[in-house]
């Protein structure tokens, strides 16, 4: 993300000039709801979201090598929750060398490294439902969670490691902290940026781009042959191909969330690299709404995954069923029998004054 500017509101502290020191302009509420109160919502939502994504994956049973790639998605989209979350308290802390160098880890450095390790794993989404439908026998009978999980660890969280912490050192002093305004800039300038900015990020929105276009031209594809074969006769799938029928089935049931996460993504990010290329023909405000709109990615996985995914809408279920029978429990063993204990004593109560009544009345 280029270009960085994160307003987040007037603190009262001191302002040094040439005279000494002067007070910070007391913060408005209307300031506070167009600086703070998006940091607050955008931190919260995130972190929330991407907390039950995981927490929803670790109750998925049976899942898939793909659903790997989600939950690196989704600890790529935490960390970027971290980092927006933690500015709210930052910007209260005391203007310190040690404060400054938390405030731009945070909200420059690990937002950037979190959008970094998103689009990576947006990239080896699409590169995943690429090969699924384009080569689906073959892939889905080689990929296993070991693979998935390699990519996941080195190729994505180890490759933006690689690709951040170079323009971290190169341009750190680019970097600054406002002390009244709390507002973090990051304006760097030259052609090393430039080539840093493209290869974390938009060199691979158009490899984003084919790869979802490729995916839409096998399903056009498909639809096509599948209008025709209903068209022409009914076939029957020979007995030998059921396993394959089987293995398409599932790469077609699980690729349009993937989808829809990718798009959001090119969505979200697209409007902001492009005012960067013009950012002396945007407004302050049109700035901080494309900071914004990057953070979306990051908050609406769980939508799209009830949408498009069955087992996600299961594990949701199991969750809440579990939550509810925590919440309202059942009699517990001990009280079921003394029940039977009470009942079977009045039974044995009514039986005797039966007996009891049938006696007297013979001796009568």
């Amino acid at each position: 993300m280029s270009n960085i500017s994160v307003e987040f509101g007037p603190r009262n502290e001191t302002l040094l000039n040439r005279t000494g020191p002067l007070p910070c302009p007391t913060i408005t509420p209307a300031e506070w709801m167009a600086t703070q109160l998006p940091t607050l919502a955008f931190g919260t939502a995130i972190t929330s979201t991407q907390l039950f994504n995981l927490l929803i994956f670790a109750l998925w049973r049976n899942k898939e090598p793909y659903i790997l790639l989600h939950v690196s998605l989704a600890v790529a989209s935490l960390l970027a929750g971290v980092a927006v979350v933690t500015a709210v308290p930052l910007r209260y802390a005391p203007y310190t060398a040690v404060n400054i160098f938390l405030n731009l880890s945070f909200g420059v450095c690990l937002l950037i490294y979190a959008n970094t390790a998103a689009i990576l794993t947006n990239f080896a989404i699409s590169v995943d439902r690429w090969m699924s439908v384009e080569f689906p026998i073959k892939y889905r009978t080689s990929i296993t969670h070991r693979k998935t999980l390699l990519v996941g660890s080195l190729l994505i969280f180890g490759g933006s490691l690689i690709m951040t912490i170079p323009g971290f050192i190169l341009f750190w002093k680019d970097m600054n902290y406002a002390r009244c305004t709390g507002l973090r800039t990051f304006s760097p300038k030259g052609v090393v940026f430039t080539i840093w900015e493209a290869l974390k990020g938009p060199i691979f929105f158009p490899l984003l781009f084919m790869s979802q276009l490729r995916i839409l031209m096998i399903a056009v594809g498909q639809r096509l042959l599948r209008v025709r074969r209903r068209r022409t006769a009914v076939q029957v799938v020979p007995a030998g191909n059921a396993p394959a029928q089987e293995i398409l089935r599932i790469v077609w049931s699980s690729f349009l969330g993937s989808m829809a996460v990718v798009f959001c993504t090119l969505i979200s990010h697209v409007p902001n690299y492009f005012m960067s290329i013009v950012p002396n023909h945007a407004s302050a405000t049109i700035r901080r709404f494309g900071v914004y709109l990057t953070l979306v990615q990051h908050c609406v996985s769980p939508v799209i995954y009830l949408l498009f995914w069955p087992p996600y809408r299961q594990a949701v279920s199991r969750l809440f069923g579990q939550l509810r029978a925590a919440v309202t429990p059942e009699p517990s063993l001990e009280t079921g029998s003394t029940r039977k204990r009470h009942s079977l004593a009045a039974k044995t109560s009514a039986l005797d004054r039966k007996r009891t009544s049938g006696v007297r009345a013979a001796r009568a």
